[in-house]
């Protein structure tokens, strides 16, 4: 059985929050640096770091490049606000009206009454509608998934078995930076609702690839099945702040979760070049989670420091004999609301990702 080797890099990578969005036309990259073990650049997306002995051919690296650009487009997705600014306008009219009411001064109660129902009714119809969009223009395309009844002929034994990390790619949320140090992936910084009457869905994270070559797969048993476990390192901690209830504002909500995702999939052909068949994939929502709302104060969530992934099992009889890919996925979803809502890297949040080897069940 190999041990887990962690990658290392001498230099230290830096990325502050990209001011173009995943749409954009990606700005070329400004800085690279290689050394004995990682190539990390960087460009008007985020951080990406390169294993150099991971030899890739020009149309999966093409590839990969792809499916990058296919989750930056569902990140940005899921990032936009599903209440809109016209209808945060209608909700602090709406709220105005309803205290100049009640306190008297102007307005009738029952036109009021009735416009507060129209109102919710109307907004209820548009966030339906919204989600079900974002549910549209978030996915990620991919092939469906072929089903295989060749046998993998039984391969030499190999000298690792382990799925030998290849490329990470980093993401920063509006004030937070990552750098790539000796000792891992970092993130710091400040996201804050400068705005007045504002609110924020960001987040921050890294998605990293493993392959594991047909040369190296494990001897399969007699069912074939392999169960794939990784784990990462998460050291430091988040600090959120969330305001006190606010009359024009609403709800002061500070709010940061941790998202957790393993994807085994294979390069197969597409009209374009290669594209990426799921095999196994599993989730895992809210695994860390901190929820202020009105408090007026601040509260820490602290890093476990080991943190298990969702754990996936496949046939590796069911497999052709090609590479076997891996993506891990480790997502802080930030959600703010009202000015002075914020969530702090304290003072950073430090990220280590293992190779690991599937075990046979």
């Amino acid at each position: 059985m190999s041990t887990q080797t962690r990658i290392k890099h001498d230099t230290p990578q830096g990325l502050t929050y990209p001011q173009q969005t995943a749409d954009e036309e990606t700005s070329v990259c400004k800085e690279e640096s290689t050394n004995g073990h990682v190539k990390t650049s960087s460009d008007s997306n985020g951080l990406i770091i390169e294993n150099p002995a991971q030899r890739l051919t020009p149309e999966v690296a093409q590839a990969m490049d792809a499916l990058r650009t296919s989750h930056l487009k569902a990140r940005a997705v899921a990032h936009e606000s599903i209440v809109t600014p016209a209808m945060r306008r209608e909700d602090s009219d709406l709220r105005v009206r309803m205290f100049r009411t009640l306190g008297g001064s102007n307005g009738n109660l029952e036109t009021l009454k009735n416009d507060l129902r129209d109102g919710a009714l109307r907004r209820s119809d548009q966030i339906s509608t919204t989600i079900r969009d974002r549910a549209i223009r978030g996915s990620i395309s991919v092939a469906d998934i072929f089903k295989w009844s060749d046998h993998v002929i039984v391969q030499p034994e190999p000298v690792d078995h382990s799925f030998w990390w290849a490329r990470t790619d980093a993401t920063v949320a509006p004030g937070l930076r990552a750098d790539f140090q000796n000792d891992g992936l970092h993130f710091s910084g400040m996201c804050k609702v400068n705005d007045y009457d504002g609110s924020m869905d960001t987040s921050f994270g890294a998605i990293a690839k493993f392959a594991l070559q047909p040369a190296r797969f494990p001897t399969p048993g007699p069912s074939g099945l392999f169960r794939s476990s990784p784990h990462i390192e998460l050291f430091g901690g988040i600090v959120a702040y969330a305001p006190n209830w606010d009359l024009i504002q609403g709800n002061g909500i500070a709010e940061c979760s941790v998202f957790l995702r393993q994807t085994l999939f294979r390069w197969g052909f597409g009209q374009t070049g290669p594209v990426a068949i799921v095999v196994a994939e599993a989730t895992e929502n809210d695994v860390m989670r901190i929820y202020l709302k009105n408090t007026g104060y601040s509260r820490q969530l602290p890093m476990p420091g080991f943190q298990a992934l969702p754990a996936v099992t496949y046939n590796q009889n069911h497999l052709p004999p090609n590479e076997l890919w891996a993506e891990t996925e480790v997502r802080f979803n930030i959600h703010l609301n009202c000015t002075g809502a914020q969530v702090i890297c304290d003072p950073r949040v430090l990220l280590r990702t293992f190779q690991w080897s599937p075990t046979p069940v």
